[in-house]
């Protein structure tokens, strides 16, 4: 109500709504009257409240307008907290405001996450550095009988200094499920149980932009994923589903080929853990073919290596060998023709101007691989086969006045 009036009270008194609907009552008594009143009204805009923006890492849901009772609601961006009201309203007067500031969007330092399907966590501050002297720590519970799977967005902390750590459960269980520092991006992490908690502590010195790490939740065990090098048969995660690894050719499977989802109360994890694909350092190959490659090819070979591979076919056999790539100068492939280093040597190779294929004369290679302490590259990947007959520098032109001999001989149920 704007007002009762009697009498002369009215005289000279404009009178303003706050909308565009104005509602006038007028009473008289059963005794004596008067002149009456005459009012005169005019419409007019009502002024606005001004626009009060979009907090920083924040959206608007819903903006009704700036008039008077008109209202605004704010939410932030995933990871970040409102702090401050969530709603404005524009308040009535002559002069609009709003009836509370605009709220502010922040990445704090911890929080619970409880009964969430996914969400989001985030350094304090971020993108922006997070301070000095941090003990942060957020705790991620869903519903039991799940697991949870955090992805890395970014990642950026100082180095042996801003650590990162991921427990399954509580930390009490002693169950660490990673440490990070430093600017690579982990790879994703999978707890075992319905609940992880995640610490960052920071020093007194440099600060980096810190973290985004999206969590989900996920049912019973995690994907085993694909090893480098190598592939994998099943896709079954649920309790006694079985999967199946194998490596690509050259490659050695460390761990075992099969693992199984295991179920232990609200637990689920692979036992025994999935394996991985490694260009082992030496060893002895029986096959009538196969591949050799250097240690950890197709990355760099680790520095002061000593690797030795003795190829051992039938009998009847001799051996055809391809190989490319090592470094010049340093790092040499030696290659003898027959069981060990002395036998005759058929060639030392320590850069990439190679034969493009190198032959045995007997059903035995060996090969010894030496890298020294400094520059490494990608090293090399070989091929060897059995049976092969070429004549002399093949596929090039063969020198003249030569005279080769060569003795085939197959089993006696075969003919020549």
């Amino acid at each position: 109500m704007l007002g009762a009036f009697t009498g002369s009270s009215m005289l000279g008194l404009t009178l303003i709504s706050t909308s565009n609907h104005l509602w006038l009552e007028f009473y008289s008594d059963a005794e004596t009257t008067g002149e009456g009143f005459k009012l005169v009204y005019s419409s007019f805009e009502l002024s606005h409240c001004e626009d009060p923006g979009v907090p920083q890492f924040g959206f608007k849901v819903n903006d009704q307008g700036h008039f008077s009772g008109s209202t605004i609601t704010y939410k932030c961006d995933p990871g970040y907290t409102l702090h401050g009201s969530g709603v404005l309203k524009c308040m009535t007067g002559e002069r609009r405001a709003w009836d509370n500031p605009l709220p502010s969007c922040i990445a704090e330092c911890g929080g619970r996450f409880k009964g969430e399907t996914s969400g989001r966590i985030l350094s304090p501050g971020y993108p922006f550095p997070y301070d000095n002297n941090l003990r942060c720590t957020w705790v991620v519970e869903v519903d039991s009988g799940n697991i949870i799977s955090l992805q890395f967005l970014a990642f950026d902390t100082e180095a042996s200094h801003d650590i990162l750590r991921v427990w399954d459960g509580p930390p009490e269980n002693e169950m660490s499920l990673r440490e990070v520092s430093g600017s690579l991006l982990p790879e994703n992490i999978h707890s075992t149980l319905n609940m992880v908690t995640i610490q960052f502590e920071t020093d007194f010195y440099i600060s980096k932009s810190g973290f985004a790490i999206e969590f989900s939740m996920a049912t019973a065990c995690r994907d085993p994923g694909v090893p480098m090098n190598g592939s994998r048969n099943g896709d079954g995660r649920e309790p006694g589903d079985t999967v199946t690894f194998q490596c690509d050719p050259g490659y050695e499977l460390q761990g075992d080929v099969k693992i199984t989802c295991i179920q232990v109360e609200n637990r689920y994890y692979w036992q025994p853990s999935p394996p991985v694909c490694i260009a082992p350092c030496g060893g002895n190959l029986t096959g009538s073919s196969g591949f050799i490659l250097s240690p950890n090819f197709p990355h760099p070979y680790p520095h002061s290596k000593d690797c030795d591979w003795l190829i051992a076919v039938n009998s009847d056999y001799v051996l055809s060998l391809q190989v490319s790539i090592i470094e010049p100068n340093y790092d040499f492939l030696y290659i003898y023709d027959g069981l060990d280093s002395n036998s005759p040597l058929i060639g030392s190779f320590q850069d990439s101007k190679l034969p493009e294929r190198i032959e045995s004369s007997s059903n035995t290679m060996y090969l010894a691989f030496r890298s020294d302490g400094s520059v490494s590259y990608t090293g090399f990947h070989l091929e060897y086969k059995e049976g092969t007959v070429l004549s002399p520098n093949f596929p090039r032109n063969y020198t003249t006045g030569q005279n080769c001999v060569y003795s085939i001989s197959v089993p006696r149920e075969f003919g020549e």
